[in-house]
C-alpha cells in the first residue's frame, strides 16, 4: 500500500461533501505519473439503524467515492469497492460514532 485515506460522510448521508471532494482530488493528483495500481475502496457506517440498511448505506458511500473517482481519471478497472456496514469500535459517543460514517480509500501498487 502506497497511500491511504479516509473520507468521512454525515449522519444518514451517501453524498460527498466540499470537503470529501478536496480530499479526493489529493488523492488523484498522487496518482500522476503512476502506470499500474489498485484503487480500494471500503464504505462503512455508525452502529445506528438496522443491519441490512447499514449494508446498503455503506456500499452507497463506496460507490459514491468511486464514482468521483472515475470521473476524474482513475479508471474503472483499476478500482474495487466494498461497503462492509458498521464500522469496528465501541461507538459510544457521537465522535466516536461519527468516526465510523467513513470510506477508507487506498492506492496498491505492485513491486516489480
Amino acid at each position: 500500500m502506497t497511500k491511504s485515506d479516509t473520507v468521512l460522510f454525515g449522519f444518514n448521508r451517501k453524498t460527498l461533501s466540499d470537503e470529501a471532494k478536496a480530499q479526493l482530488d489529493s488523492f488523484v493528483q498522487s496518482l500522476d505519473g503512476v502506470n499500474r495500481y489498485i484503487v480500494e475502496i471500503q464504505g462503512f457506517t455508525d452502529k445506528t439503524g438496522t443491519a441490512v440498511y447499514n449494508d446498503e448505506l455503506s456500499q452507497e458511500r463506496a460507490q459514491a467515492v468511486a464514482r468521483y473517482l472515475a470521473s476524474h481519471k482513475v479508471p474503472l478497472r483499476n478500482i474495487t469497492m466494498l461497503g462492509t456496514g458498521v464500522a469496528d469500535g465501541d461507538q459510544k459517543t457521537r465522535e466516536e460514532r461519527a468516526q465510523g460514517r467513513k470510506v477508507d480509500v487506498r492506492i496498491y501498487v505492485p513491486e516489480i
